[in-house]
Order: C-alpha cells, then sequence, then structure tokens
C-alpha cells in the first residue's frame, strides 16, 4: 500500500500543472478564517461568578469535554503584555506524558475571557507545526513560553533578574526592567515595565526563579498556595465531570419486527460493547440506504473531525464548480498561510507549489494532503462559506474550525468537529446526488472509492465489498466515515473515536465496530463473514493513514 501510495504521489506530482490562473475574485483571500466557537450546550454546576478568572475560564472551556481533567490540572498562566486582551494557560490532565499538555488562549470579549485556541503541546522538536495555527493572531509572548528549547540563555539567578529575562525571552525585546519587587519566603511578585517609561507592564509571579504565573490580571485562582499577600482574590470555575453522553444504543425508524430488526439489534449490541471498551470516547452511527433507518451509539457527540472534516470541504469544491465560479482546470498556487504539518508531500513544497483544482482535490481526498485542503478552503471563500454548505445539508454540527493539520487542541469545540450523524448525512446526500449536481456527486463518490489510506471500515467487511470512505486520525483520535456497497443493503457508517489508545490498537476498535455493523446488514453469521474474507484480512495498520 505504501508503495503504491509513493508511485501515485509522484503520477500527481508530475501531472501538475506549471500555469498561474488568479483565485475566484468573489472569494475571500488570505489566512483562513476561524469560525468563532459557540458556547458549550451546558454550564458547568452553579452559575460563575462575575468575575471569573483566567483559569477559571481556560478550565470552564473543556472541564465539560475533557476526561479527567480538575481545577488543580490549571497552570502557568500568562497574560499577554503586548497584548493584554490575550492570556493562556497551560490544562494536564491525568493520563498525558510526562512533558505534555494543553496550551489554552483566551481573548477578552469585552465582560470575561473568552477562550478561542488550544493545541496540544507534545513536539518540541518541530515547533512551527504548531507555530503555524497560532501566529498572526496570538501575541508572540504566549507562543514563545510554549518552546524552550528555541531559548538560548540559561536562567537568571535572582527573582528580578529572572522576572526581566522571563519577559524577554516571551516577547524578544530587551528594553525590560524591574521596577518593585514584594516577597514572601521563597515567593516573589516582580513588577516589570518597559525601560523608557511606556504603559507596557506585566507582573511576574515567582517562586525561588521558577515561573508561576506573568500577567496584570492574575489571582489566587491563578496561583493556588501563593502567599494571600501577593496576590489578589480570585475565583475558578465550579467543578465538573465531563459531559459525555452514556454509551447507549440509538434506533430510528427500524421496522417494529421482523428479522431485518433482529439482526440490527444483534450488531447493535455487539457493537455497543466495543464502543463501551474503548478506553476513551467512541460513538457511531448507521444509515441503511435502503430503507431509511438509523441506529448507533453517541450518535450526535461533537467529535474532533480531524480529516473527515475534507468531505464538505470537498463538496463546497464542487458546488462553487457547479456554479460556475471554479473550473477543474483551474490553477492554484500554495501560500504561506496553507502550509501544515500532516499528509500530504505539497508541505514540502510550499509556498508557491502549483497546481489545479482537479489535482488539489485527488491530493486532499486519495493523499489526505492538508496543504491542498487549506488552499482550496481558501479559494472557494474560506471557513464560513464550508460551514454554510454543512449546515445546507442539515450537518448543523460540523464547523470548519481553523486550518488542517496534524495538530489538536484540547477539545472539540476548540478545533474543527463533526458528529457521526453528520458525517453520515453528508455521505448519504453525495449518494443520493443532493449534497451538490448529479453530475458532481458521482465524481465526488468516484474520489471517496480512490482513498485507500484508511482501511478501518473495509477491515470489517469482505474482500470485494465496494467501500468510498475518507477517514482520519490525529493523536488518539481516528475516524473512518464511508459508503457500504453491499448489495442488499448499502449503507452509511461514520465512526469516531478520541482520547484513545495509540494507532494499531485504536484502529481495531473502529475495524470490529464495522465488522459488527456488516453482519447487521448484510444478514451473514461471523462464520460466513469469516469464511468469505478467508485470508484476505485488512491490511496492516503499519502504513499509518492520514491525519
Amino acid at each position: 500500500m505504501l508503495i503504491a501510495a509513493a508511485l501515485a504521489l509522484v503520477a500527481a506530482r508530475q501531472g501538475l500543472s506549471a500555469l498561474e490562473r488568479a483565485a475566484d475574485p468573489d472569494a475571500e483571500s488570505g489566512r483562513v478564517a476561524v469560525t468563532p466557537r459557540e458556547p458549550s450546550a451546558s454550564p458547568l454546576g452553579a452559575p460563575d461568578p462575575p468575575d471569573l478568572t483566567i483559569a477559571g475560564h481556560a478550565y470552564e472551556a473543556v472541564a465539560g469535554e475533557l476526561p479527567g481533567v480538575g481545577p488543580r490540572d490549571v497552570s502557568g498562566v500568562r497574560q499577554s503584555v503586548l497584548d493584554p486582551s490575550w492570556a493562556s494557560a497551560r490544562i494536564r490532565p491525568s493520563g498525558l506524558e510526562d512533558g505534555h499538555y494543553y496550551a489554552v488562549f483566551l481573548h477578552w470579549r469585552g465582560e470575561s475571557w473568552r477562550a478561542e485556541r488550544s493545541v496540544l503541546i507534545e513536539n518540541q522538536a518541530h515547533p512551527e507545526d504548531v507555530r503555524t495555527l497560532l501566529e498572526g493572531e496570538i501575541p508572540e509572548d504566549l507562543i514563545a513560553p510554549l518552546f524552550p528549547g528555541e531559548e538560548r540563555r540559561p536562567a537568571a539567578q535572582s527573582p528580578t533578574a529572572r522576572a526581566v529575562q522571563v519577559v524577554e525571552q516571551a516577547t524578544g525585546r530587551r528594553d525590560w526592567e524591574a521596577e518593585r519587587v514584594e516577597s514572601s519566603g521563597d515567593y516573589h511578585r516582580v513588577r516589570v515595565q518597559e525601560e523608557n517609561g511606556e504603559e507596557a507592564w506585566t507582573d511576574v509571579y515567582l517562586q525561588g526563579i521558577e515561573t508561576r504565573a506573568v500577567g496584570r490580571d492574575i489571582t489566587a485562582a491563578e496561583l493556588p498556595g501563593f502567599p494571600p499577600e501577593l496576590v489578589e482574590e480570585g475565583e475558578m470555575a465550579s467543578p465538573e465531570p465531563a459531559r459525555i453522553p452514556p454509551p447507549d444504543p440509538v434506533t430510528e425508524s427500524l421496522p417494529e419486527n421482523g428479522e431485518y430488526r433482529e439482526r440490527v439489534e444483534r450488531g447493535l449490541h455487539e457493537a455497543t460493547e466495543v464502543v463501551r471498551e474503548h478506553p476513551g470516547v467512541a460513538g457511531f452511527y448507521v444509515r441503511d440506504l435502503q430503507s431509511g433507518a438509523g441506529y448507533g451509539v453517541r450518535p450526535d457527540h461533537v467529535f474532533f473531525s480531524a480529516s473527515t472534516i475534507k468531505v464538505p470541504v470537498m463538496i463546497a469544491v464542487y458546488r462553487r464548480i457547479d456554479e460556475g465560479r471554479l473550473d477543474y482546470s483551474d490553477r492554484i498556487v500554495t501560500t504561506e498561510e496553507d502550509w501544515a504539518a500532516g499528509a500530504g508531500w505539497l508541505r514540502w513544497q510550499t509556498p508557491g507549489a502549483k497546481s489545479t483544482v482537479e489535482d488539489a482535490l485527488w491530493l486532499m481526498i486519495t493523499q489526505s494532503d492538508n496543504v491542498a485542503t487549506n488552499a482550496l478552503v481558501r479559494l472557494v471563500g474560506g471557513p464560513d462559506y464550508v460551514n454554510r454548505v454543512s449546515r445546507s445539508l442539515g450537518a448543523r454540527d460540523t464547523v470548519l474550525y481553523w486550518k488542517l493539520s496534524s495538530e489538536r487542541a484540547a477539545v472539540p469545540t476548540l478545533d474543527n468537529r463533526t458528529t457521526p450523524r453528520d458525517m453520515a448525512l453528508l455521505l448519504a446526500r453525495i449518494r443520493s446526488g443532493e449534497a451538490a449536481s448529479r453530475h458532481s456527486c458521482r465524481e465526488m463518490l468516484g474520489l471517496l472509492e480512490q482513498n485507500d489510506l484508511e482501511w478501518w471500515i473495509e477491515g470489517g467487511v469482505p474482500p470485494g465489498v465496494k467501500v468510498a470512505n475518507k477517514g482520519g486520525w490525529l493523536d488518539a483520535t481516528y475516524n473512518d466515515a464511508g459508503i457500504v456497497e453491499y448489495e442488499e443493503r448499502p449503507y452509511v457508517l461514520a465512526v469516531f473515536t478520541e482520547y484513545g489508545p495509540d494507532l494499531n490498537e485504536g484502529g481495531r476498535y473502529l475495524q470490529r465496530i464495522s465488522r459488527a455493523v456488516w453482519l447487521a446488514q448484510s444478514g451473514k453469521t461471523a462464520g460466513e463473514q469469516r469464511r468469505e474474507s478467508g485470508a484476505n484480512g485488512p491490511p496492516s495498520s503499519s502504513g499509518a493513514p492520514s491525519p
């Protein structure tokens, strides 16, 4: 599979056009914008006090979704000195490896702090992978501290000198001085300001010479255990366990009795047990394309979309082609803003890589190229247009939040997201010819049938059963959504997981769910399925699918 993929990439590269053409003049140009985060569906515990702090809002943003997180997992709060309307906090729930944490970025929105971005910090060897998602919006003095390996000077050994050094390293400027220091034992609060007397200033809180927090509006909520004489009072959010729905089976429009219902109930029971065994969060939804019946577990739970978000991007591109605003032969030249880590060879060619719309579609779906995806999003008019297309098809919980990358946030509401039901609906609309023109829908099906990167749904059905799918994975998130063309009972299956095990083990959960669903749809027994599969099981998962 890897050799075939490599040959396909070479062929695609040779076929890319060297010509340029301006993008759609009506499309929004420039950096991929961010769709504002929608508020949580339900509040945490008691109503938050009006003076909820930076740490309190950071915790509130993730506590309802991130398993195992508690108030004491919030640390390292920094308020930008370059732009005090921005702040950040580090959140490290139990289960993360040493040195790994989530960085949550908050923006002051008139009356309170609001979480806008988040990213998992784990690979210090490639800071550009994270920087590309944050630069241009987040102040640099909140980004720089995420990468201590970029610092060159050893830590200063006095609290005042260390406070000045912390601000200098974060801002990249040397025009700072310690204006005053207050101490209580080993704890210190140092006021640092610009040497030329400008209004730029901040407080640095240290324990010894270790930085505990930075900012003008730091309170006791950001500094548990800090002497009260050195820090103002402040409130954390009310703690509450994550709002994850129970793994209860859901059925819709099934016949009241009969063989099909019995088969579905057996398969649904088996798949539900797999969901319950998953160490993180899992869910799926099945749509029978013959009867319209549906069933699954957590069908409306919001998951990280990973590369399945490329399905609505694909639909949006074909909508623009149907409108006459794009053509397959239109030229794309990638920009610096299109660059992202993850799958695809265009990441090694950016900026200035040239392709056609047709080439970029092929790369996005069959090779899961992130740069091609970001360029196409830019071309159609940005994330807002893609999200309008999703909503027009009924997928109201599917949101393209930021550009495609191999990095991910702490929780789905701060990232690209969807639900099993939404993704199954989008695929069903493509197959029925409703997502765009019938010709465009046939073209989309052809692309999905060429995708050989993800084997999880295919691994649950016998060889020869055609699957048109798009999956994706990133950091313990493994997803697959596809149309299974079984002769008597064609169906759509969307399986999503998050906060789970590694790739090899994580993918097997999806495969097992796919197998249980196929047995329900086909009416076969497990023995018959094994005999039909023979020695041709799913391909080895050593070939990693696309992020």
